[in-house]
């Protein structure tokens, strides 16, 4: 079993660190070599008098302690549970992190706690859904302003999102629960603010109804794991708050929009550019779309050697590369007329117009870092008419652009192979009466042609396929029945796939195809070894590696660090989670059941990656490969997220550090930007196999 305190458990219990240390209240787990001058996110806060902080860490473990009592007596905890842990987990990493930065905000905890023991009160009277998240709901518009929690998928935590109801919305439900139409969802996707941790934020929700709250308009507002501009495990939670409300709510999935200003505005382009298939219409306002060009390393050069490597993982969020993508949905960009951040929409602005197509912009007249209310009302006005004008079905038409099969398509058309990740692919695709398929592919090696949610849209019978001008005939097809077709290339021809014809050779394909980062968007567990490592400066690194991971992913993240030892591993575990393994084959267990059926070779004197070698005494390995005791999960070596202090001060810097693999020297310490000297580093091929070194660097820049 992981160890972790059970969700329903008294919580204010430190979190074992291999070592002997603990992170407490005020304790502090971080090196010296490891704390430059770097800004601390969140913030450190300050000072409570410590008799204060006594009578809340009493009150704390009180509530935990009846939530659980209460949960483990419900039959249907999930459906509640969820909104009332969400105050009391804010408390705890208030106080866990001391996140008090202002006098008044003891009042805060305490206010949460009282919240979320009416909360209880209500559960346990059999209050549930909208009406426990609306408990806490104040000032003028209190009712629509709601807020509650949901369990990640990720790691178990339970994460905060605020829901504005429309004015009219208890008064159509009143009259026809079951029946009326369903809403129309926009998500609104928040600025930065360093210190607007769970327990602000919830009280927000519960009070503010914010920018926009269009009519017969649900606005969700997802809390993205606080401050990462909705990346990585931050846009995973986006998806799965709207899934969330999908399932407390009749939501229009036709009809769902992604908006957002400032840091949202940046989440905002990202999501529409990387999904666009899921959102009706995009409405991003302010923020950045590419690292290199908003922190002027275009001109001043970046402050580090990100190597051939990071110079491709930029790719991952650098939005003007997939601009193509936005032709998939409807945009309506917004920028301040004197905003310096009114350079990401003239950027992407510019880069539609090079592909060949227009997004509209709205200039708020003498606006800074601001929407004013005519631009916010030419805004609604135009969402409110698109919304009104989507039309159900396949889109008969798709450009798609891919740089990872993180990413690999929208509608009935994805991309599921690639000739080189990181690389641009490109496919188009478009449905021609009577029955024919017509693509044009570069880069890729295998398509999806899935006309699973709407059925086949075109005639009954055989169909035809027509792929980069090559002809042949596919399967037969029955109108509005739902039909798959896979297609692979092979020495320069396109055929049918039969997936189930023969075991598959491993392969990179979407949801396994790394780098490291990826590993941290799905459910993942930290295994520790139970031996130490057989050389001393590599158990120190492992030891403070897995220290700075565990630590990153509670504060930065936001998250539970789920933790197992080697030789606690079940089935069960393993089938369900990611492996995120610290040590070497001599501590870790499970890292030495597996160690020769990885692509590298570790041992006691050397470490071996291709062509690439190291001594073992004073180097270590990161890695994500797919786990080989189950290939659809990954296993993950000595790393946890990839990017370091050096992110804090700018959302634009939190990036994917490290491809597939990277030789580390731990004789040399960690700088906030690296966990030690990187000696060696690249991606796996689509085989997951060594890839030849890189010849040449690419330079999103250019």
């Amino acid at each position: 079993m992981p160890l972790r305190p059970n969700r329903f458990a008294t919580c204010l219990i430190p979190i074992l660190l291999i070592g002997g240390s603990c992170l407490g209240l005020n304790a502090s787990v971080v090196s010296a070599q490891d704390r430059p001058a770097f800004k601390s996110l969140p913030p450190e806060g300050i000072e409570v008098e410590p008799r204060v902080l006594a009578e809340l860490r009493t009150a704390t473990a009180k509530a935990r302690h009846q939530l659980r009592l209460a949960a483990d007596a419900s039959g249907d905890r999930d459906e509640w549970a969820p909104d009332v842990e969400v105050l009391i987990r804010g408390v705890e990493l208030a106080l866990e992190q001391n996140l008090f930065f202002k006098p008044q905000d003891h009042d805060l905890v305490a206010r949460s706690l009282e919240l979320a023991i009416r909360r209880l009160e209500a559960a346990n009277q059999g209050v549930r859904g909208v009406a426990l998240m609306a408990i806490g709901s104040r000032g003028k518009d209190a009712g629509r302003t709601i807020a509650g929690g949901f369990v990640s998928q990720i790691d178990g935590s339970v994460q905060p999102y605020g829901l504005v109801l429309p004015p009219d919305f208890a008064e159509v439900v009143d009259a026809d629960p079951t029946g009326h139409q369903p809403w129309r969802l926009d998500v609104w996707l928040h600025g930065r603010g360093d210190t607007n941790t769970e327990l602000p934020f919830l009280h927000d929700r519960l009070s503010k109804v914010g920018v926009h709250a269009p009519d017969k308009t649900i606005v969700l507002h997802p809390f993205g794991r606080h401050c990462n501009a909705f990346k990585f495990a931050g846009e995973v939670d986006v998806m799965e708050a709207i899934g969330h409300v999908a399932n407390r709510l009749r939501i229009d999935p036709d009809r769902i929009s992604i908006r957002g200003f400032s840091m949202g505005g940046a989440g905002c382009w990202h999501l529409a550019a990387h999904t666009p298939g899921f959102w009706f219409a995009a409405n991003p306002g302010a923020g950045f779309v590419d690292t290199i060009r908003y922190q002027g390393w275009d001109k001043a050069g970046i402050p580090y050697d990100p190597g051939h490597w990071g110079r491709r993982l930029m790719r991952w969020y650098d939005v003007t590369d997939w601009v193509d993508n936005l032709r998939n949905t409807r945009v309506l960009a917004y920028s301040g007329e004197v905003d310096k951040q009114r350079e990401a929409a003239e950027l992407m602005i510019e880069a539609a117009r090079q592909a060949g197509f227009e997004i509209p912009h709205v200039i708020g007249a003498g606006m800074g870092h601001k929407i004013d209310e005519i631009s916010a009302q030419a805004i609604d006005d135009q969402l409110a008419q698109w919304a009104a004008e989507v039309s159900l079905g396949h889109r008969p038409r798709i450009d798609w652009t891919t740089y990872t099969l993180r990413y690999p398509g929208t509608d009935w058309l994805s991309v599921q192979g690639m000739r080189q990740h990181w690389e641009r692919t490109t496919v188009r695709g478009e449905l021609v009466p009577p029955a024919t398929v017509r693509l044009t592919a570069d880069g890729a090696t295998r398509l999806r042609c899935d006309f699973t949610r709407w059925g086949w849209p075109l005639e009954t019978g055989p169909t035809r396929l027509e792929i980069n001008g090559q002809v042949f005939a596919g399967p037969d097809a029955t109108r509005g029945e739902a039909l798959v077709i896979d297609l692979i290339a092979q020495e320069g021809k396109w055929f049918e796939l039969d997936e189930s014809a023969g075991k598959a050779a491993p392969r990179k394909r979407p949801g396994l195809q790394g780098p490291i980062d990826d590993a941290f968007t799905g459910p993942f567990l930290f295994v520790l070894p139970s031996r130490p490592s057989r050389h001393g400066e590599v158990e120190r690194f492992v030891t403070r590696e897995l220290e700075h991971a565990r630590r990153t992913w509670r504060r930065v993240m936001r998250g539970e660090d789920r933790v197992v030892m080697d030789h606690e591993l079940t089935p069960e575990l393993i089938a369900g989670n990611h492996l995120v393994c610290f040590g070497d084959p001599t501590s870790n267990r499970y890292l030495a059941s597996i160690a020769s059926r990885l692509p590298i070779r570790w041992d006691e004197e050397r470490i071996t990656v291709g062509s690439q070698t190291a001594d073992a005494s004073t180097h270590a390995l990161l890695m994500v490969y797919p786990n080989p005791k189950n290939p659809d999960r990954y296993v993950v070596l000595n790393s946890g997220v990839t990017f370091r202090e050096f992110s804090n001060s700018t959302n634009s810097r939190q990036i994917a550090m490290l491809p597939d693999w990277a030789i580390v020297d731990v004789t040399e310490p960690a700088d906030g930007i690296y966990p030690g000297k990187i000696v060696a580093a690249d991606f796996f091929d689509e085989s997951w196999q060594i890839a030849p070194p890189a010849t040449s660097p690419a330079d999103p820049a250019d």
